[in-house]
């Protein structure tokens, strides 16, 4: 038997992630350390064995309470390029690179003023998600995957403060280290 990632085969698959994620301001000193989790849904077809080619998108939402109360959301689409470093019938480590489109949502509340202040940020950027893991073959059909990814967005954001009314506009770059594990589906042919 070849190994399961073999040339002309699909792979699509649905993953989960745990983080500790890090926020950093370029016009300012601040940083916000925050958990989150997210989503990620993928398909691609082995263009040559264990090289894969395909596209995901993945949506992360994160929050944080107490005096301010923060809630963030990104949506990221986008192609992905993976490569098996074995022919193993059992598994391989593999490899993952992504780059795409990030939208962006944050929504900020100061609780501990007389008059709350309200922050809204929204906006698009780039994204590059980096990837490394552990595929286990189950069968020849099935694969569960264990790994780490780091996710880099640069993102231009525009924001609101109520009730101010105050607007204004900043760059912001977002690091993301996450722990992600899922499932992924392998068939000769896709059916759609």
């Amino acid at each position: 038997m070849d190994t399961p990632f073999r040339k002309g085969r699909w792979l699509t698959g649905l993953s989960g992630t745990i983080s500790s994620n890090t926020n950093k301001e370029r016009n300012s000193d601040e940083k916000r350390i925050t958990n989150e989790f997210g989503l990620n849904l993928s398909t691609g077809k082995f263009i040559e064995d264990r090289w894969l080619l395909g596209g995901n998108l993945r949506a992360d939402r994160g929050s944080s309470s107490g005096n301010i109360d923060r809630t963030t959301e990104s949506l990221f689409v986008g192609p992905f390029i993976s490569y098996y470093l074995t022919d193993s019938q059992r598994g391989s480590l593999f490899a993952r690179l992504s780059s795409g489109y990030i939208r962006y949502r944050e929504e900020t509340s100061i609780n501990e003023l007389d008059n709350p202040i309200r922050e809204v940020s929204e906006g698009g950027g780039l994204g590059a998600l980096v990837g490394l893991g552990y595929s286990y073959v189950i069968n020849d059909q099935i694969a569960f995957d264990i790994g780490f990814d780091l996710n880099l967005f640069w993102v231009s954001i525009d924001q609101e403060q109520q009730p101010s009314g105050t607007v204004g506009s900043q760059n912001i770059s977002i690091s993301n280290t996450a722990f992600s594990f899922g499932f992924n589906v392998i068939l000769d042919d896709f059916f759609f």
